[in-house]
């Protein structure tokens, strides 16, 4: 498929779905992603140019095989789990978990939404939200529709792109809506972001009120 890409998207959209391909080619890789193989072969355009990018490659293997875990242990913990990839791109995670109990929505901005749609059309248990996270008329609306589900929310690669402010205010509004749910998140440390380098996982709880 001939797809032209910016390079801002390029870059934020191809690099994690191509490292995730890459490594899933591997024997005995640390994270099997046939979606998102057979997604980066299927678009014309010379990743070559990212094979020298080594921190980035094994940073997003490895926090996409961390955050993976992360939501299997909360839906195996929780009789009503709904997963919200928030700033999705196009990763693959409902392919690689999903067709369990779990409810599973991705989310991001129209136009990322759109390429999205065009690439890896919605699938039953997989829903597409069209938002900013500096929004909150989507989470407003996932509270509403699942008023007895138990949340969590994956924020990969994301917060590093936003000011403290607004990062800030993303979690309250997260913590004051979803009681009881998990919040992960990924940052950058000090040297990490001089040499553009890997990320360190979090983990917040949601409290009511918080």
């Amino acid at each position: 498929m001939k797809q032209e890409f910016k390079n801002i998207v390029a870059e934020t959209l191809l690099i994690p779905l191509y490292m995730r391909a890459k490594e899933s080619r591997r024997n005995s890789p640390i994270l099997y992603d046939k979606a998102a193989e057979r997604l980066a072969d299927s678009l014309e355009y010379d990743y070559s140019q990212f094979d020298g990018a080594k921190l980035s490659e094994v940073g997003c293997v490895v926090r996409g095989w961390y955050f993976d875990r992360a939501v299997k242990q909360f839906i195996d913990t929780h009789p009503r789990p709904v997963v919200v990839n928030v700033g999705c791109g196009l990763d693959t995670r409902f392919q690689r978990i999903g067709g369990q109990k779990a409810v599973f929505y991705d989310m991001d901005l129209p136009e990322v939404i759109a390429l999205r749609r065009e690439l890896m059309p919605e699938q039953p248990g997989n829903v597409y939200i069209s938002a900013s996270l500096l929004e909150t008329g989507w989470m407003d609306d996932l509270r509403r529709k699942h008023p007895d589900a138990e949340f969590i929310f994956i924020v990969e690669g994301v917060l590093m792109y936003f000011y403290e402010k607004q990062v800030k205010d993303f979690l309250h509004h997260v913590a004051s809506r979803f009681g009881g749910g998990e919040l992960w998140f990924d940052v950058c440390g000090t040297m990490m972001s001089r040499h553009g380098g890997s990320l360190l996982g979090y983990e917040i709880k949601c409290r009511p009120g918080a």
